[in-house]
């Protein structure tokens, strides 16, 4: 069977600009109930309006069939 994979991105408060364990715990609970495996994840950063630094998760997860 092939694997399927999906990417989830979950964004850094606006007002804090950091990551909460919360956020990405809920996204990755809320995959494993639709039968999705959790495979990783990794941080990435960016700008927001060119000064204020901008934070992301990617999650990626996979399935069977």
């Amino acid at each position: 069977m092939a694997k399927s994979y999906k990417v989830e991105e979950v964004n850094a408060g606006i007002c804090t600009c950091t990551l909460r364990g919360a956020t990405i715990e809920k996204c990755i609970e809320s995959n494993t109930k639709q039968g999705w495996a959790f495979e990783q994840m990794e941080p990435i950063s960016g700008r927001f309006c060119l000064i204020f630094p901008r934070y992301k998760m990617l999650i990626v997860f996979s399935k069977e069939g």
